[in-house]
């Protein structure tokens, strides 16, 4: 039996193995790019990362407005008038209320 042994030497087995090197490095490069944790997928990790803090802040920032409202509520009585006043529609004792048709 012949044994088989690379010689680098012949132009045949340099091109196999550049071929296969070639095709390694192709392989790997893809995997870097779309591979479970490549440069894309950390890209969509970074992007959505900016949106949930950018989410945060914006429910962050509507929490502290509520919590104004909240202690406006409990200590400023003319808070509570005006909002029945707006949103209930009632008047005090000694106001004069003057009602209009509504139109159709």
């Amino acid at each position: 039996m012949r044994e088989m042994s690379w010689n680098l030497r012949k132009s045949g087995a340099r091109r196999a193995v550049a071929f296969w090197l070639g095709g390694l490095f192709l392989m790997l490069a893809a995997y870097q790019l779309w591979g479970d944790n490549g440069y894309l997928a950390v890209r969509r990790k970074w992007q959505e990362q900016r949106e949930l803090e950018t989410r945060i802040e914006a429910v962050r920032r509507h929490n502290e407005s509520l919590q104004k409202q909240i202690h406006q509520l409990r200590t400023d009585p003319n808070v509570i008038e005006k909002i029945a006043r707006e949103e209930l529609k009632l008047v005090r004792p000694e106001d004069h209320v003057i009602v209009t048709p509504q139109k159709k």
